[in-house]
């Protein structure tokens, strides 16, 4: 199957920013190139417009290109999206509900906000073409949006399809992320992070990335023990970081912690006071997303019951994540101790001070989730005005 390189798909996620105020033919005008050359045909017809924001605060803006294959790349076709980079697209960001998404899974309800304002011209550039592959490339935001064409390309089984993401944030339920994965093929998914940049990590549960499983590409930049925001640059972080590297190059280059399980020892430790990890770390954070992913699968039996009776009608994702937890402590000594030792982690993570092992509430788990979830947006959000 046809892949892009590293370089190729770095290229084109980072220059797509360059149309952001004008067009293709002005750009050219300017000296600028944007790694289509000679690949793909690009033309001032071939950019689409789409939509950022929330309620009364909505923008149209230049947001990407499709482009149809010549030579060597002849009956493929580049589906390329922009990240963030105006204030409207922030509000995009944070609509973080859930609605059916290209294959009627749940997706990030502000992304599928943007992506169906320009899937017309997506459809329209298509129609009456037989492309035998698409390849789909983004970068933070735009990552998140070549995710949802990739589930529209294969759901729609318009050709076949390639999705390469760097420094994106996850964009749905599980079952997206998993039919995804294995509509377009494990192998076919290349999620490029750096260990230092926060996007990735945001937002948490319910979402998840694809390939569902795996950690994704690790750029070989450090153990990024702490959150950086230039980490999170499509230029001078993650172009400059995949080089001349190949995709194989990459997957070698994981560490083999990195995908790892032992959460269940961690949460053991943490009971003791002994867990370890430096305050903020992104390896803290890494580790307590894992922890609430594995509490969340053990305490999943409590929803049965929940569900027939109505019991979390209504609530938020935010709601039923601490309903769920603090129910199944409730009944499992065993789950109450783990919840105890992940709510001291994030306190821990969070700078403050860590108390005794009160019982836990639904009220505390919600309020700390809730603050980790303020205190992670507000990381990313000087990221993503910085730099996309």
């Amino acid at each position: 199957m046809p892949q892009l390189t590293p370089t190729e798909a770095a290229k084109v996620a980072s220059s797509v920013y360059l149309l952001l105020n004008g067009s293709v033919t002005e750009s050219r005008e300017r000296g600028i190139r944007f790694g289509t050359e000679g690949k793909f045909a690009l033309y001032d017809n071939s950019q689409f417009r789409g939509e950022t924001g929330a309620l009364a605060w909505k923008r149209l803006s230049n947001f990407g290109y499709i482009a149809w294959g010549e030579g060597a790349y002849t009956n493929e076709v580049l589906v390329v999206t922009r990240g963030t980079k105006i204030n409207n697209d922030w509000l995009t960001n944070l609509s973080i509900g859930l609605r059916p998404g290209p294959a009627g899974w749940p997706v990030h309800m502000g992304f599928l906000g943007t992506w169906n304002s320009f899937s017309a011209d997506l459809a329209k550039f298509l129609a009456g073409r037989n492309p035998n592959h698409i390849h789909c490339v983004g970068h933070s935001l735009g990552g998140a949006l070549a995710a949802l064409t990739a589930d529209w390309v294969t759901t729609n089984r318009m050709a076949e399809a390639s999705l390469y993401t760097f420094g994106a944030p996850r964009c749905g339920d599980a079952v997206f992320a998993g039919t995804l994965t294995q509509r377009v093929g494990a192998a076919n998914v290349h999620r490029v992070y750096h260990p230092a940049d926060v996007v990735p990590m945001i937002p948490m549960l319910p979402f998840f990335h694809a390939p569902l499983v795996g950690a994704g590409l690790r750029l070989p930049t450090g153990s990024g023990a702490l959150f950086s925001t230039a980490a999170h640059a499509m230029e001078d972080s993650y172009f400059r970081g995949v080089g001349s590297l190949s995709w194989a190059d990459l997957a070698n280059a994981q560490r083999p912690g990195d995908i790892g399980t032992g959460v269940e020892a961690w949460l053991e430790a943490g009971a003791q006071g002994s867990s370890g990890m430096l305050m903020g770390s992104t390896q803290l954070l890494s580790m307590i997303g894992r922890a609430l992913t594995w509490l969340v699968r053990r305490s999943a039996w409590v929803m049965g019951s929940a569900l027939g009776s109505g019991v979390t009608a209504g609530l938020t994702l935010m709601d039923q994540l601490a309903w769920l937890l603090a129910q199944a402590s409730k009944v499992k000594q065993e789950v109450a101790t783990h919840v105890k030792a992940l709510m001291s982690a994030i306190l821990r993570f969070l700078g403050r001070k860590v108390v005794g092992t009160a019982d836990v509430t639904q009220a505390f788990v919600h309020w700390l989730l809730a603050t980790l979830v303020t205190t992670l947006s507000a990381i990313a959000r000087r990221a993503l005005s910085r730099f996309g």
